[in-house]
């Protein structure tokens, strides 16, 4: 992963010594509900724009190791953990200047969260037979308006700074939660 990562940067600063036009693309990390945690591609068009974003992280898949004395019932622990997001959002410009754009989005993301968690039981103190697996699928489903601002930091790095709305799968309505990423203009 980190290689490719790297090829990216490279191969994007030797497209900045070409380029001469206007930068409307770019890749970059994204975090927040609606945006999603990951690498992200954005694009604008004249007042028009999309962020796709993708990210994944995982831990090894192994049985963790459990005391061999507690003095409870049983003790559960996660054993493999896997953390990914898609999401996808729609920019429409509002206001644009040499370093600045403002904008609002309507955005959807998904967070797919699946865990192994492992419980070993204990009778008189000690490890009763072998731990117990059990699959957890937590996934949640972000939507969302809100508005943003993009900073040009460079001429092919910016910041954007935004603010959703969000309603959770859960019907939960968040709106104090900002998101924001990083963005590498080609």
């Amino acid at each position: 992963m980190k290689k490719l990562i790297l090829i990216c940067v490279v191969l994007s600063f030797a497209t900045f010594i070409f380029s001469s036009e206007v930068l409307n693309r770019g890749l970059g990390f994204t975090a927040g509900k609606v945006s999603g945690i990951g690498l992200a591609y954005r694009q604008y068009y004249e007042k028009n724009g999309f962020q796709f974003t993708v990210g994944l992280l995982s831990s090894a898949d192994k049985v963790p190791d459990f005391p061999e004395t507690y003095y409870d019932d049983s003790y559960t622990k996660t054993g493999w953990e896997v953390d990914g997001w898609l999401s996808a959002m729609y920019l429409r410009v509002l206001r644009q200047s040499e370093v600045t754009r403002f904008y609002y989005f309507v955005g959807a993301s998904i967070n797919i969260d699946y865990k192994k968690k492992y419980t070993q039981e204990y009778s008189a103190n000690s490890q009763y037979g072998s731990p117990v697996k059990k699959t957890i699928n937590d996934n949640a489903y972000y939507f969302g308006p809100g508005i943003g601002v993009e900073f040009q930091l460079s001429k092919y790095i910016s910041l954007n700074v935004e603010l959703p709305v969000s309603i959770s799968s859960d019907s939960k309505i968040d709106t104090y939660i900002p998101q924001g990423g990083i963005i590498i203009k080609f």
